[in-house]
């Protein structure tokens, strides 16, 4: 005769499991699904006529923040990195002509955004020696430009792994998890670079 068998199972045991798995899900969607959909929007070029866009670096590039200096002197740590969209212009030149373009066209973009403006910050990378009325000239005309200066061998290893050149002013966007995600040219049409980042925000729940 068969005997009946019964497999004990410890009370409580599956369920703990179990719910265990379906947290990691969670927060993996959370954390993972806005960057997955931005990412699949390019990439399937779900977009308008417009072929002015930005270049999408996938997979994206996870930074690393060296504690740099600001226009005022004050230390810039790697949390105000965080929780916070970053569209960066790095410029070799010491800001010239060109770069002061660039930059008057980044404000104008940034007040477009409208009630979505907050959740940007507008960040210019100087990893070259700059003369403080240039300096002074900067904050006064964009008060809310966070300019990060000087040639340290921290801010140089920093603005190289945006992988840019000496020959033009590039901008990049940084999203709030500290990935380096999409790159533009200096020639990029502004309105294709105001639809992405719109598309961006509008598929995130971070930042």
């Amino acid at each position: 005769m068969l005997e009946k068998f019964e497999l004990n199972i410890p009370e409580g045991s599956v369920n703990t499991k179990t719910s265990g798995r379906k947290i990691l899900l969670i927060l993996a969607v959370v954390f993972v699904l806005p960057f997955t959909i931005a990412a699949t929007l390019h990439l399937l070029e779900i977009k308008p006529a417009s072929r002015s866009y930005g270049e999408l670096i996938a997979p994206p590039k996870s930074l690393t923040f060296p504690v740099l200096q600001d226009a005022k002197g004050n230390a810039f740590s790697a949390s105000q990195w965080l929780k916070i969209w970053s569209i960066v212009t790095i410029d070799t030149k010491g800001c010239d002509d060109k770069c002061q373009v660039q930059l008057q066209t980044l404000k104008q973009l940034h007040t477009s955004l409208g009630k979505e403006a907050p959740r940007i910050q507008r960040v210019l990378l100087l990893p070259t020696e700059i003369k403080n009325e240039t300096i002074l000239a900067l904050q006064k005309t964009y008060p809310d430009l966070i300019v990060l200066v000087g040639a340290s061998a921290e801010m140089v290893k920093f603005t190289s792994a945006f992988k840019t050149n000496n020959t033009d002013t590039s901008v990049y966007l940084v999203d709030p998890l500290g990935n380096l995600m999409m790159r533009y040219s200096e020639n990029q049409n502004p309105k294709g670079m105001q639809s992405d980042i719109k598309r961006l925000l509008k598929n995130s729940w971070a930042g």
